[in-house]
Protein backbone atom coordinates (compact mmCIF):
# COMPACT_ATOMS: atom_id res chain seq x y z
CA UNK A 1 0.00 0.00 0.00
CA UNK A 2 2.79 2.43 0.78
CA UNK A 3 4.39 1.84 -2.59
CA UNK A 4 0.99 2.34 -4.23
CA UNK A 5 0.50 5.66 -2.44
CA UNK A 6 3.96 6.80 -3.46
CA UNK A 7 3.20 5.98 -7.10
CA UNK A 8 -0.09 7.88 -6.90
CA UNK A 9 1.80 10.96 -5.63
CA UNK A 10 4.35 10.62 -8.42
CA UNK A 11 1.70 10.29 -11.11
CA UNK A 12 -0.32 13.16 -9.62
CA UNK A 13 2.66 15.49 -9.71
CA UNK A 14 3.48 14.57 -13.31
CA UNK A 15 -0.13 14.88 -14.47
CA UNK A 16 -0.58 18.19 -12.67
CA UNK A 17 2.63 19.61 -14.15
CA UNK A 18 1.68 18.38 -17.63
CA UNK A 19 -1.85 19.77 -17.37
CA UNK A 20 -0.56 23.15 -16.23
CA UNK A 21 1.95 23.24 -19.07
CA UNK A 22 -0.75 22.35 -21.63
CA UNK A 23 -3.18 24.96 -20.31
CA UNK A 24 -0.45 27.57 -20.31
CA UNK A 25 0.55 26.81 -23.90
CA UNK A 26 -3.07 27.11 -25.09
CA UNK A 27 -3.66 30.49 -23.50
CA UNK A 28 -0.28 32.01 -24.29
CA UNK A 29 0.50 30.53 -27.67
CA UNK A 30 1.87 33.79 -28.97
CA UNK A 31 3.97 34.58 -25.91
CA UNK A 32 7.75 34.45 -25.98
CA UNK A 33 9.31 31.26 -24.51
CA UNK A 34 10.05 31.54 -20.81
CA UNK A 35 13.31 30.17 -19.46
CA UNK A 36 12.99 27.11 -17.23
CA UNK A 37 13.57 28.33 -13.67
CA UNK A 38 13.03 24.97 -11.97
CA UNK A 39 10.17 23.80 -9.74
CA UNK A 40 7.53 26.35 -8.71
CA UNK A 41 6.81 27.10 -5.07
CA UNK A 42 3.80 24.76 -5.18
CA UNK A 43 5.84 22.00 -6.82
CA UNK A 44 8.58 22.44 -4.25
CA UNK A 45 6.01 22.13 -1.46
CA UNK A 46 4.81 18.85 -2.97
CA UNK A 47 8.35 17.60 -3.52
CA UNK A 48 9.20 18.36 0.09
CA UNK A 49 6.74 15.65 1.11
CA UNK A 50 8.91 12.97 -0.47
CA UNK A 51 10.53 10.73 2.09
CA UNK A 52 14.05 11.42 0.86
CA UNK A 53 13.56 15.16 1.41
CA UNK A 54 11.88 15.03 4.79
CA UNK A 55 14.56 15.41 7.46
CA UNK A 56 14.56 13.03 10.42
CA UNK A 57 14.37 14.22 13.98
CA UNK A 58 17.80 15.62 14.75
CA UNK A 59 19.82 13.36 16.98
CA UNK A 60 21.68 14.66 20.00
CA UNK A 61 25.35 15.36 19.29
CA UNK A 62 27.37 13.85 22.11
CA UNK A 63 31.14 14.46 22.35
CA UNK A 64 33.54 11.61 21.70
CA UNK A 65 34.80 10.35 25.08
CA UNK A 66 38.44 9.94 25.96
CA UNK A 67 37.91 7.65 28.96
CA UNK A 68 38.02 4.03 27.74
CA UNK A 69 35.44 3.05 30.35
CA UNK A 70 32.91 5.21 28.51
CA UNK A 71 33.57 3.66 25.08
CA UNK A 72 30.97 0.82 25.21
CA UNK A 73 28.11 3.16 26.14
CA UNK A 74 29.16 5.65 23.46
CA UNK A 75 29.26 2.88 20.84
CA UNK A 76 25.70 1.89 21.77
CA UNK A 77 24.64 5.49 21.26
CA UNK A 78 26.34 5.67 17.84
CA UNK A 79 24.57 2.49 16.76
CA UNK A 80 21.23 4.05 17.72
CA UNK A 81 21.68 7.08 15.45
CA UNK A 82 23.39 5.43 12.46
CA UNK A 83 20.41 4.60 10.21
CA UNK A 84 19.46 7.38 7.73
CA UNK A 85 15.99 6.02 6.86
CA UNK A 86 13.39 3.64 8.17
CA UNK A 87 12.28 0.56 6.23
CA UNK A 88 8.99 2.32 5.46
CA UNK A 89 10.85 5.21 3.87
CA UNK A 90 12.79 2.83 1.65
CA UNK A 91 9.70 1.23 0.09
CA UNK A 92 9.82 3.64 -2.86
CA UNK A 93 13.33 2.39 -3.74
CA UNK A 94 11.77 -0.69 -5.38
CA UNK A 95 10.64 1.44 -8.30
CA UNK A 96 14.19 2.54 -9.04
CA UNK A 97 15.54 -0.98 -8.65
CA UNK A 98 13.02 -2.26 -11.19
CA UNK A 99 13.90 0.53 -13.59
CA UNK A 100 17.62 -0.34 -13.50
CA UNK A 101 17.39 -4.10 -13.23
CA UNK A 102 20.18 -5.76 -15.20
CA UNK A 103 22.46 -2.70 -15.03
CA UNK A 104 25.96 -2.89 -13.56
CA UNK A 105 25.76 -1.62 -9.99
CA UNK A 106 29.22 -1.35 -8.39
CA UNK A 107 30.21 -0.23 -4.90
CA UNK A 108 33.78 1.08 -5.18
CA UNK A 109 34.63 0.54 -1.52
CA UNK A 110 33.25 -2.21 0.71
CA UNK A 111 34.66 -3.06 4.15
CA UNK A 112 33.92 -6.76 4.30
CA UNK A 113 37.02 -8.94 3.99
CA UNK A 114 36.88 -11.65 6.68
CA UNK A 115 39.49 -10.89 9.32
CA UNK A 116 39.57 -7.16 8.51
CA UNK A 117 38.87 -4.77 10.07
CA UNK A 118 38.15 -5.49 13.72
CA UNK A 119 37.92 -9.18 12.88
CA UNK A 120 34.93 -9.34 10.55
CA UNK A 121 33.68 -12.92 10.75
CA UNK A 122 32.64 -15.11 7.84
CA UNK A 123 29.08 -15.07 9.20
CA UNK A 124 29.04 -11.27 9.14
CA UNK A 125 30.50 -11.31 5.65
CA UNK A 126 27.70 -13.56 4.40
CA UNK A 127 25.06 -11.38 6.09
CA UNK A 128 26.53 -8.33 4.40
CA UNK A 129 26.55 -10.04 1.00
CA UNK A 130 22.84 -10.72 1.40
CA UNK A 131 22.30 -6.97 1.71
CA UNK A 132 24.08 -6.49 -1.62
CA UNK A 133 21.96 -9.15 -3.29
CA UNK A 134 18.73 -7.68 -1.94
CA UNK A 135 19.74 -4.26 -3.23
CA UNK A 136 20.64 -5.44 -6.73
CA UNK A 137 24.40 -4.89 -6.61
CA UNK A 138 26.40 -6.76 -9.20
CA UNK A 139 29.98 -6.25 -8.03
CA UNK A 140 32.13 -4.53 -5.43
CA UNK A 141 35.67 -3.57 -4.52
CA UNK A 142 36.52 -5.13 -1.15
CA UNK A 143 39.14 -3.56 1.13
CA UNK A 144 41.72 -6.13 2.25
CA UNK A 145 44.08 -3.69 4.01
CA UNK A 146 44.17 -0.12 5.32
CA UNK A 147 47.84 -0.31 6.24
CA UNK A 148 47.33 -1.29 9.88
CA UNK A 149 48.37 -4.91 9.36
CA UNK A 150 51.09 -6.59 11.41
CA UNK A 151 53.00 -7.73 8.33
CA UNK A 152 52.92 -7.99 4.55
CA UNK A 153 52.63 -11.77 4.90
CA UNK A 154 49.41 -11.32 6.86
CA UNK A 155 47.85 -9.46 3.92
CA UNK A 156 49.01 -12.02 1.36
CA UNK A 157 47.50 -14.78 3.53
CA UNK A 158 44.21 -12.85 3.88
CA UNK A 159 43.86 -12.46 0.13
CA UNK A 160 44.76 -16.08 -0.59
CA UNK A 161 42.21 -17.25 1.99
CA UNK A 162 39.57 -14.97 0.50
CA UNK A 163 40.36 -16.19 -3.02
CA UNK A 164 39.89 -19.78 -1.93
CA UNK A 165 36.55 -18.95 -0.31
CA UNK A 166 35.27 -17.32 -3.50
CA UNK A 167 36.49 -20.28 -5.53
CA UNK A 168 34.86 -22.77 -3.15
CA UNK A 169 31.58 -20.85 -3.43
CA UNK A 170 31.67 -20.22 -7.17
CA UNK A 171 27.95 -20.93 -7.45
CA UNK A 172 27.33 -17.56 -5.74
CA UNK A 173 30.52 -15.51 -6.16
CA UNK A 174 32.83 -14.55 -8.99
CA UNK A 175 36.27 -13.00 -8.66
CA UNK A 176 36.87 -10.14 -11.06
CA UNK A 177 40.32 -9.96 -12.62
CA UNK A 178 39.46 -8.51 -16.03
CA UNK A 179 36.83 -6.09 -17.33
CA UNK A 180 35.13 -8.99 -19.14
CA UNK A 181 34.40 -10.53 -15.73
CA UNK A 182 31.84 -7.82 -14.98
CA UNK A 183 29.57 -9.06 -17.77
CA UNK A 184 30.34 -12.71 -17.06
CA UNK A 185 29.23 -12.34 -13.44
CA UNK A 186 26.18 -10.24 -14.35
CA UNK A 187 24.92 -12.79 -16.88
CA UNK A 188 25.52 -15.65 -14.44
CA UNK A 189 23.72 -13.82 -11.62
CA UNK A 190 26.74 -14.04 -9.35
CA UNK A 191 27.98 -11.39 -6.93
CA UNK A 192 31.42 -10.33 -8.15
CA UNK A 193 34.34 -9.03 -6.12
CA UNK A 194 37.80 -7.59 -6.56
CA UNK A 195 40.20 -6.08 -4.03
CA UNK A 196 41.56 -2.71 -2.95
CA UNK A 197 44.09 -1.30 -0.50
CA UNK A 198 43.28 1.83 1.48
CA UNK A 199 47.00 2.33 2.07
CA UNK A 200 50.17 1.29 0.26
CA UNK A 201 51.75 0.27 3.58
CA UNK A 202 50.90 -3.32 2.72
CA UNK A 203 53.33 -3.12 -0.21
CA UNK A 204 55.99 -3.21 2.50
CA UNK A 205 58.15 -0.60 0.78
CA UNK A 206 58.80 -3.06 -2.06
CA UNK A 207 57.72 -2.05 -5.58
CA UNK A 208 57.99 -5.69 -6.67
CA UNK A 209 55.05 -6.56 -4.39
CA UNK A 210 52.67 -4.52 -6.55
CA UNK A 211 52.66 -7.09 -9.35
CA UNK A 212 52.43 -9.96 -6.86
CA UNK A 213 49.30 -8.43 -5.33
CA UNK A 214 47.89 -7.70 -8.78
CA UNK A 215 48.20 -11.36 -9.72
CA UNK A 216 46.15 -12.27 -6.64
CA UNK A 217 43.33 -9.87 -7.54
CA UNK A 218 44.29 -6.46 -6.11
CA UNK A 219 42.98 -3.90 -8.59
CA UNK A 220 43.12 -0.49 -6.85
CA UNK A 221 45.32 1.05 -4.14
CA UNK A 222 45.52 4.44 -2.50
CA UNK A 223 48.60 5.96 -0.93
CA UNK A 224 47.85 6.32 2.74
CA UNK A 225 45.16 6.01 5.36
CA UNK A 226 45.08 9.66 6.55
CA UNK A 227 48.61 9.82 7.93
CA UNK A 228 51.64 10.86 5.85
CA UNK A 229 53.78 7.84 4.97
CA UNK A 230 56.65 6.78 2.68
CA UNK A 231 54.31 6.86 -0.34
CA UNK A 232 52.59 10.23 0.03
CA UNK A 233 50.79 12.79 2.13
CA UNK A 234 47.57 11.81 3.90
CA UNK A 235 44.55 13.92 4.72
CA UNK A 236 46.37 15.02 7.87
CA UNK A 237 48.25 17.33 5.49
CA UNK A 238 44.95 18.94 4.49
CA UNK A 239 44.23 19.58 8.15
CA UNK A 240 47.58 20.87 9.44
CA UNK A 241 48.64 22.64 6.25
CA UNK A 242 51.83 20.63 5.79
CA UNK A 243 50.72 19.94 2.21
CA UNK A 244 52.80 16.81 1.67
CA UNK A 245 52.35 15.13 -1.71
CA UNK A 246 53.58 12.05 -3.54
CA UNK A 247 57.09 10.94 -2.50
CA UNK A 248 59.77 9.56 -4.81
CA UNK A 249 58.76 6.03 -3.77
CA UNK A 250 55.15 6.97 -4.46
CA UNK A 251 56.10 8.03 -7.98
CA UNK A 252 57.73 4.64 -8.54
CA UNK A 253 54.54 2.98 -7.27
CA UNK A 254 52.39 4.96 -9.72
CA UNK A 255 54.61 4.01 -12.64
CA UNK A 256 54.53 0.34 -11.63
CA UNK A 257 50.77 0.40 -11.10
CA UNK A 258 50.34 1.92 -14.55
CA UNK A 259 52.56 -0.82 -15.97
CA UNK A 260 50.77 -3.79 -14.40
CA UNK A 261 47.29 -2.27 -14.71
CA UNK A 262 46.38 -1.34 -11.12
CA UNK A 263 44.20 1.75 -10.59
CA UNK A 264 45.74 4.64 -8.64
CA UNK A 265 43.43 5.89 -5.86
CA UNK A 266 43.91 9.08 -3.80
CA UNK A 267 41.13 8.79 -1.22
CA UNK A 268 42.38 9.39 2.34
CA UNK A 269 45.22 11.34 0.71
CA UNK A 270 46.05 15.04 0.75
CA UNK A 271 44.97 17.37 -2.02
CA UNK A 272 48.64 17.70 -2.99
CA UNK A 273 48.96 13.93 -3.31
CA UNK A 274 45.96 13.97 -5.65
CA UNK A 275 47.49 16.80 -7.73
CA UNK A 276 50.84 15.01 -7.94
CA UNK A 277 49.33 11.62 -8.76
CA UNK A 278 47.14 13.14 -11.48
CA UNK A 279 50.20 14.74 -13.09
CA UNK A 280 52.25 11.51 -12.94
CA UNK A 281 49.79 8.78 -13.89
CA UNK A 282 49.48 7.79 -17.53
CA UNK A 283 46.09 6.17 -16.90
CA UNK A 284 42.78 7.34 -15.38
CA UNK A 285 42.72 7.31 -11.57
CA UNK A 286 40.01 7.47 -8.92
CA UNK A 287 38.94 8.76 -5.56
CA UNK A 288 37.20 5.61 -4.36
CA UNK A 289 35.32 7.18 -1.42
CA UNK A 290 35.91 10.91 -1.04
CA UNK A 291 33.47 13.72 -0.34
CA UNK A 292 33.76 17.39 -1.18
CA UNK A 293 35.47 19.86 1.17
CA UNK A 294 33.49 22.84 -0.14
CA UNK A 295 30.26 21.26 1.11
CA UNK A 296 31.79 19.78 4.28
CA UNK A 297 35.13 21.48 5.12
CA UNK A 298 36.98 18.82 7.11
CA UNK A 299 40.48 17.49 6.49
CA UNK A 300 39.19 14.07 5.47
CA UNK A 301 37.45 15.58 2.42
CA UNK A 302 39.08 16.86 -0.77
CA UNK A 303 38.93 20.19 -2.55
CA UNK A 304 37.23 21.09 -5.83
CA UNK A 305 40.66 21.47 -7.41
CA UNK A 306 41.79 17.99 -6.34
CA UNK A 307 38.59 16.43 -7.65
CA UNK A 308 38.92 18.24 -10.96
CA UNK A 309 42.51 16.98 -11.26
CA UNK A 310 41.36 13.38 -10.81
CA UNK A 311 38.54 13.82 -13.32
CA UNK A 312 40.97 15.35 -15.83
CA UNK A 313 42.85 12.04 -16.00
CA UNK A 314 39.64 10.50 -17.31
CA UNK A 315 39.01 9.23 -13.79
CA UNK A 316 36.11 9.06 -11.36
CA UNK A 317 35.21 10.43 -7.92
CA UNK A 318 33.07 8.15 -5.73
CA UNK A 319 31.00 9.76 -2.98
CA UNK A 320 30.71 7.89 0.32
CA UNK A 321 27.60 7.54 2.49
CA UNK A 322 28.99 8.63 5.87
CA UNK A 323 27.07 11.53 7.41
CA UNK A 324 30.05 13.09 9.17
CA UNK A 325 31.80 13.45 5.81
CA UNK A 326 28.67 14.86 4.13
CA UNK A 327 27.61 17.74 6.39
CA UNK A 328 28.03 19.18 9.91
CA UNK A 329 24.73 17.60 11.00
CA UNK A 330 26.02 14.08 10.29
CA UNK A 331 23.09 13.36 7.99
CA UNK A 332 23.32 10.77 5.21
CA UNK A 333 19.80 10.89 3.85
CA UNK A 334 19.46 10.37 0.07
CA UNK A 335 19.41 14.11 -0.57
CA UNK A 336 22.56 14.62 1.54
CA UNK A 337 24.42 12.11 -0.63
CA UNK A 338 22.81 13.35 -3.86
CA UNK A 339 23.90 16.91 -3.04
CA UNK A 340 27.58 15.89 -3.11
CA UNK A 341 27.12 13.81 -6.26
CA UNK A 342 25.39 16.68 -8.04
CA UNK A 343 28.06 19.15 -6.90
CA UNK A 344 30.93 16.96 -8.10
CA UNK A 345 29.04 16.26 -11.32
CA UNK A 346 28.78 20.01 -11.90
CA UNK A 347 32.49 20.73 -11.35
CA UNK A 348 33.89 17.67 -13.12
CA UNK A 349 31.15 16.27 -15.36
CA UNK A 350 28.55 13.65 -14.49
CA UNK A 351 30.56 11.03 -16.37
CA UNK A 352 33.21 11.31 -13.63
CA UNK A 353 31.04 10.50 -10.59
CA UNK A 354 30.45 7.16 -8.84
CA UNK A 355 29.47 5.76 -5.43
CA UNK A 356 31.58 4.13 -2.71
CA UNK A 357 29.49 3.58 0.42
CA UNK A 358 32.46 2.82 2.74
CA UNK A 359 30.05 1.06 5.08
CA UNK A 360 31.60 -1.27 7.67
CA UNK A 361 29.32 -4.20 8.48
CA UNK A 362 31.09 -4.91 11.76
CA UNK A 363 30.40 -1.34 12.83
CA UNK A 364 30.37 -1.92 16.60
CA UNK A 365 33.73 -3.66 16.59
CA UNK A 366 35.16 -1.09 14.21
CA UNK A 367 34.02 1.78 16.43
CA UNK A 368 35.91 0.31 19.37
CA UNK A 369 38.96 -0.01 17.13
CA UNK A 370 38.60 3.65 16.09
CA UNK A 371 38.11 4.92 19.65
CA UNK A 372 41.20 3.04 20.83
CA UNK A 373 43.35 4.46 18.00
CA UNK A 374 42.71 8.23 17.97
CA UNK A 375 45.89 9.06 16.07
CA UNK A 376 44.85 6.97 13.08
CA UNK A 377 41.19 8.06 13.34
CA UNK A 378 41.16 11.73 14.47
CA UNK A 379 37.90 13.10 15.84
CA UNK A 380 38.52 16.31 13.85
CA UNK A 381 38.16 14.28 10.64
CA UNK A 382 34.77 12.94 11.66
CA UNK A 383 35.69 9.48 12.94
CA UNK A 384 33.40 8.02 15.62
CA UNK A 385 31.30 11.15 15.57
CA UNK A 386 27.50 10.96 15.89
CA UNK A 387 26.56 10.26 12.30
CA UNK A 388 24.36 8.43 9.90
CA UNK A 389 26.11 5.48 8.27
CA UNK A 390 24.35 4.82 4.99
CA UNK A 391 24.43 1.19 3.89
CA UNK A 392 25.09 0.51 0.19
CA UNK A 393 21.37 0.06 -0.49
CA UNK A 394 20.84 3.79 0.11
CA UNK A 395 21.96 4.21 -3.51
CA UNK A 396 18.38 3.71 -4.70
CA UNK A 397 17.03 6.62 -2.67
CA UNK A 398 19.92 8.65 -4.07
CA UNK A 399 18.99 7.66 -7.62
CA UNK A 400 15.42 8.81 -7.03
CA UNK A 401 16.65 12.16 -5.75
CA UNK A 402 19.05 12.65 -8.66
CA UNK A 403 16.35 11.90 -11.21
CA UNK A 404 13.48 13.81 -9.64
CA UNK A 405 15.28 16.80 -8.16
CA UNK A 406 18.41 17.24 -10.26
CA UNK A 407 17.15 15.91 -13.58
CA UNK A 408 19.70 13.16 -14.19
CA UNK A 409 18.80 11.00 -17.18
CA UNK A 410 19.02 7.21 -17.44
CA UNK A 411 22.44 7.15 -19.11
CA UNK A 412 23.88 9.42 -16.41
CA UNK A 413 22.43 7.20 -13.69
CA UNK A 414 23.86 4.08 -15.37
CA UNK A 415 27.24 5.81 -15.39
CA UNK A 416 26.96 6.62 -11.69
CA UNK A 417 25.92 3.07 -10.81
CA UNK A 418 28.80 1.40 -12.61
CA UNK A 419 29.51 2.59 -16.12
CA UNK A 420 31.89 5.36 -15.12
CA UNK A 421 33.98 2.98 -13.01
CA UNK A 422 34.06 0.30 -15.67
CA UNK A 423 35.44 2.90 -18.10
CA UNK A 424 38.30 3.62 -15.66
CA UNK A 425 38.95 -0.05 -14.99
CA UNK A 426 39.02 -0.81 -18.72
CA UNK A 427 41.65 1.88 -19.27
CA UNK A 428 43.84 0.36 -16.52
CA UNK A 429 43.47 -3.38 -16.16
CA UNK A 430 45.60 -5.64 -18.30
Amino acid sequence: MMKFNYNILTVALVVTATACATASSETTAKAEPVADTGPSAIEKAELSKRDYLTPPVNFEIKPRPKDKNEFPKFVDYLLEVMHPRSEAEMVGDAEMMAKYKGVHNIDSIVIAAPGFPADITMKQYEEYMEHFRENQFTSMSVTVSNGSDKSVEEVFDRIETFNKYISDNSDRYHQIKSVADFDIALKAGKLAQFYNFQSMNAFGGEISNIEKYYNLGLRTANFTYNQDNIWGGGTVSNEDGSNDGVTDLGKQAINEMNRVGMVVDCSHSSDQTCFDAASITSRPMIMSHSNNATLQPIGRNNSDKAMKAVAATGGAICINFIGGFLNPQGMARPMDIAKHIEYVGNISGREHVCAGSDFVYNYAGTLMWILNNPDAFPESMGYASPSHMGMPGEIWGVVRALEEIYGWNENEIKGLLGGNLIRVYKANWQ
